[in-house]
């Protein structure tokens, strides 16, 4: 989901380390538009802005337990009904876990699991908009492995 507005040239990304490794987040003007759990090439210039290094350093108290939420402004493209699902996702709490057939019954489209399905796997903000919180039998090894650690750190550090 490459951005291509006007201000495409004012894209910038960046990889930071964390404890899960290298996470490259990329930024347009608007916001934050995609994040990578490696050290990769995003849209843009490779450069640390200050929203980047903003979300880096939320990331850094979420994944110490210390952050529940996210205060950032998100670009992230998509479709109206992505977007609908990714903000569907965000409103599920800390540490909990929804289904697609949740979402779609909260959407308003009963019987859509599969298209939410589709919008989840397409999402490119993790864990910014929490797409971990809607597990799924489809997912590959890694992001498995990364979606099982990020909900087991949350349920670790739930307030009671």
């Amino acid at each position: 989901m490459a951005y291509t507005g006007p201000m495409a040239d004012s894209i910038t990304h960046f990889t930071y380390a964390t404890t899960y490794g290298p996470v490259t987040i990329e930024a347009t003007p608007r916001g934050l538009s995609r994040t990578a759990f490696s050290r990769t090439r995003l849209a843009g210039a490779y450069a640390a802005s200050s929203l980047t290094n903003r979300a880096a350093s939320q990331l850094q108290e979420y994944l110490a337990g210390k952050r529940l939420a996210f205060d950032l402004p998100f670009d992230m493209g998509g479709t109206p009904f992505q977007q609908q699902v990714w903000a569907a996702v965000a409103d599920i709490p800390y540490g909990a876990t929804a289904t697609a057939s949740e979402l779609a019954q909260r959407l308003g489209r009963p019987g859509a699991h599969r298209s939410v399905g589709a919008a989840l796997r397409q999402g490119p903000l993790v864990p910014f908009i929490p797409l971990h919180r809607v597990p799924t039998a489809a997912a590959d090894t890694f992001h498995e492995r990364l979606y099982e650690g990020l909900l087991k750190l949350e349920q670790r550090y739930r307030p009671c």
